[in-house]
């Protein structure tokens, strides 16, 4: 389904339970809030567990949701200098980090448990036991001798925009995705998304109301 698709089918569904007008850039708002809900509603209960490779359970245990987002899971490499790598600039969530080499994973430690870790006679971050931490727009890693890593993560979707030339007609060239490009969610996850932004809109819909009209869009050409 392309952005011109799905700006008709919330347009028409506005139209028909609240008999008003949805302005391109009341949609585009809402329909960018609406797949970051959906994206949070898929990802929100894994706690973040592959973080820690001793506890691989949520995510990392669920094919179904893996597939579901696959086209968000993406990979890249993490430059580190003086123990300071900068997150990817589309990160929505953190899936796992690991060594450049593919043979150590990199601990994740919360900040108010990073000394008790560096200072452990035990167990202090390594070369084969790094670790790491949030600090704002970067992470912090440990020990200081690692130069890189490689960040397994979600992504966030992109920034979708209906446009539009003066006189309201569509414009695929300007619009995201352009070209009438397919979104990146699959079709099944685009009505998941519509539901949430007209949901968000103040539209309760029954099961059923957004493929009927979405057939009733398609039949009257509109």
């Amino acid at each position: 389904m392309n952005i011109n698709e799905v700006y008709k089918l919330v347009s028409y569904l506005v139209d028909k339970y609240q008999g008003t007008y949805l302005s391109p850039d009341d949609f585009n708002m809402v329909i960018n809030m609406a797949q970051i809900q959906y994206l949070a509603s898929l990802t929100e209960d894994t706690g973040n567990p592959t973080r820690n490779p001793k506890a691989p359970t949520g995510m990392a245990s669920s094919a179904t949701l893996v597939d579901m987002i696959s086209s968000f899971i993406t990979e890249s490499t993490v430059m580190i200098t003086s123990q300071i790598g900068p997150k990817p600039g589309d990160l929505y969530r953190t899936v796992s980090i690991r060594t450049i080499d593919d043979n150590y994973a990199v601990r994740f430690v919360p900040a108010d448990k990073v000394a008790s870790h560096i200072d452990n006679a035990i167990d202090p971050p390594s070369a084969t036991d790094p670790m790491y931490y949030e600090l704002g727009s970067t992470f912090k890693f440990f020990p200081s001798t690692l130069a890189s890593a490689k960040i397994t993560y979600v992504k966030n979707p992109q920034t979708l925009k209906w446009a539009y030339t003066g006189n309201l007609s569509y414009d695929a060239a300007n619009s995201v995705p352009a070209n009438n490009a397919a979104l990146e969610w699959g079709d099944t996850d685009v009505y998941e998304v519509i539901y949430r932004a007209v949901g968000i809109i103040g539209i309760n819909l029954k099961d059923g109301d957004l493929v009927g009209a979405a057939r009733a869009i398609k039949n009257e050409g509109l």
